[in-house]
């Protein structure tokens, strides 16, 4: 009995250290995604807006998003850039993954004028692919892009405390369904994963 309780555990070890999240660094661990995703993001917002001047609206949410990779926290956050702003201007949005899971693709929309212009996910290689975006139901005073990062944030943790539930050996009650449906494959991921 306690061989087998050693190989359990050992082979418990084994696949949480193969598993992708714990293997794999995040976006701000690779400085070739980083170079990467910088003019990929700043072409896409130009591309959207119309406005070759959005790069620089671009160039400060990266920063800021930088930042914040750069010091994780021990939930997810939320990002907008620039913090103080108005329907009308041009607003970043992004769901920051929290300590541990830095791995998991980091969910980004843009709106505009009360429309939402862009939703992506950037991965931790630097790719930026486009995702369906979750709409405000109609008539909402929200801001445009606030349907999308609260099911894109109830996403990363229904993620999270799946592998924190792997962990502990634990899986009742965790969905096994993803949260948000995408057009191609039921979840916020990208359709190519």
């Amino acid at each position: 009995m306690a061989n087998l309780m050693r190989r359990l555990a050992a082979s418990s070890v084994v696949a949480l250290a193969f598993s992708p999240l714990a293997q794999a660094g995040g976006l701000i661990d690779d400085n070739n995604a980083v170079n990467s995703y910088r003019p990929t993001f700043s072409t896409l917002m130009a591309k959207v807006t119309g406005d070759d001047n959005a790069r620089g609206r671009a160039r400060g949410f990266m920063s800021e998003l930088e930042t914040a990779l750069k010091a994780p926290a021990d939930s997810s956050r939320l990002l907008v850039y620039p913090k103080e702003n108005s329907t009308n201007m041009l607003v970043v949005a992004a769901v920051v993954p929290p300590k541990g899971y830095e791995s998991l693709p980091i969910p980004v929309c843009a709106q505009q004028n009360n429309k939402v212009l862009g939703t992506w996910q950037i991965t931790n290689k630097g790719e930026v692919l486009p995702v369906t975006p979750v709409f405000n139901p109609e008539g909402s005073t929200k801001a445009a892009c606030n349907a999308f990062i609260i099911a894109a944030r109830s996403d990363i943790n229904q993620r999270v405390a799946e592998a924190e539930a792997k962990k502990s050996g634990q899986t009742a009650g965790l969905s096994a369904a993803p949260v948000v449906a995408n057009s191609n494959n039921g979840s916020l991921r990208p359709a190519l994963q």
